[in-house]
């Protein structure tokens, strides 16, 4: 599983309720954890396309913050990494509706650190009444903008809740490396540029599908075994067969139909499938044999590792066949694949009367290169056709493993810096201590000793 935007907020939340409940040792770490958090929650504001107009607290003192206002200043952080993690493809979940959603989710959460402030500088403990009287006025001020921001309105964060991590989660056994191994190699893919490529990393990249969707249908035909097992799971079995038998004809169009001028290219993914391979291999066998479902399967907990591996290992197999269409595409277009020469001369009547010096000196070659899409039909709906045939794969996949609301970010471009920012634009209202302790969820009436 990788960690979600949701999975953020309620982290955080958590933290924050926390902080309402945890006693602050003393005024010095009270303020240096408040300006984490709100520093962090500025952070998290601007990649929400929002820039607060309250100031910092000058009066921290440059303490170091180790309370639980620096656990939530920590949570606001990793929310806003998980943010900027992400690129165009996940862009569209970036809309003002979701996104005001968001901003009132975040005030709501931010606000409950303030509230907790404003209890602390209540404990006899803050003797400093001229820096406490500094900081709670700070508080105010900040409160009134997060109420500002707090929308009555829907509180569905729509697709951004789904917005996942780069990778998944630090790996717990094998399985679940398999699933990091398998972003990490897609990711490389991504990271491939299509000049790069040669008609023998076209051939590899197949070989490695074909791989991924051997063990896959062993691994769905384990869980077709089970009582988990549904009419998602004979879907997913029916599209990996059919993508199967697919890649063995793209396989013989790039052995017999397209060659390239040779040369030395980049492997990185293609030692990044090796890599996972191994570990692919050691853990759906035995160095042997592969294992059986008793073997493999043994527990539920083992069941829901097997969905999760499978959904990564579909929907990396997916993103890295859409890449190899596009790279066939990119590469005809500019005419750098070579096509036997009768297979052109099928095609192009013109090709053996047209004149050329080089056809009176030098023996013509046996095989040509060129950019006429027709010579390469067979081969690009073959691509069409397993890209489609993944497609569903990965639909049924994310259905089994429940991650049918995930976004996960692909492709090397990432945001440079937060979208466009708005000001915060907000009117003033005279405060009052009921108003400052509305959110149900933070108990005013002080620490827990």
């Amino acid at each position: 599983m990788r960690t979600t935007y949701e999975d953020m907020l309620r982290v955080a939340r958590r933290d924050a309720i926390a902080a309402c409940n945890l006693a602050v040792g003393d005024r010095t770490d009270l303020a240096a954890g408040w300006q984490a958090t709100l520093t962090a929650a500025r952070h998290h504001f601007r990649w929400l396309r929002l820039e607060l107009s309250v100031e910092d607290f000058r009066d921290a003192d440059g303490g170091r913050a180790e309370g639980p206002l620096a656990v939530l200043a920590r949570s606001l952080g990793a929310g806003a990494d998980l943010l900027a993690s992400q690129n165009i493809s996940t862009s569209s979940a970036f809309e003002d509706r979701w996104l005001v959603a968001a901003r009132s989710e975040l005030a709501s959460i931010t606000g409950l650190a303030a509230r907790a402030a404003v209890t602390r500088l209540a404990s006899p403990e803050m003797r400093d009444v001229e820096a406490s009287q500094l900081l709670l006025n700070h508080l105010i001020d900040v409160i009134e903008e997060l109420e500002f921001h707090r929308a009555s309105g829907s509180s569905d964060l729509g697709p951004l809740i789904g917005l996942a991590t780069t990778l998944p989660r630090a790996p717990v056994g094998s399985g679940s490396r398999v699933a990091l191994l398998a972003a990490r190699w897609q990711s490389l893919h991504d990271a491939t540029s299509p000049g790069g490529v040669l008609a023998r990393d076209l051939r590899s990249t197949t070989a490695q599908l074909r791989t991924v969707l051997g063990y896959s249908r062993h691994l769905t035909g384990l869980l077709n075994q089970t009582a988990a097992s549904s009419e998602a799971t004979r879907e997913l079995e029916r599209a990996l067969r059919t993508a199967g038998s697919t890649t063995r004809h793209v396989m013989d169009s790039l052995r017999t139909r397209v060659s390239d001028m040779g040369g030395r290219s980049d492997a990185a993914a293609e030692a990044a499938f090796i890599e996972l391979l191994q570990e692919l291999r050691g853990w759906v066998s035995d160095g042997k044999r592969l294992k059986d479902r008793r073997e493999l399967l043994v527990d539920s907990g083992a069941v829901a590792v097997a969905h999760d591996v499978v959904d990564e290992l579909m929907h990396s197999a997916v993103r890295v066949a859409e890449l190899q269409q596009k790279t066939v595409a990119w590469l005809i277009v500019r005419g750098q694949l070579f096509v036997p020469k009768l297979e052109l001369g099928k095609r192009d009547p013109e090709f053996h009367s047209r004149p050329g010096v080089w056809r009176l000196k030098y023996p013509q070659p046996s095989w040509v290169r060129t950019n006429l899409a027709s010579c390469f039909d067979q081969l690009t709906a073959d691509l069409a056709e397993l890209t489609k045939q993944l497609s569903i794969a990965a639909d049924a996949a994310r259905s089994i493993a429940g991650t049918s609301t995930l976004r996960r970010p692909y492709g090397p471009e990432h945001f440079s810096g937060p979208p466009i920012v708005h000001e915060s634009r907000w009117r003033w209202a005279p405060p009052t201590y009921d108003a400052l302790f509305s959110d149900t969820n933070c108990d005013p009436s002080g620490p827990e000793r």
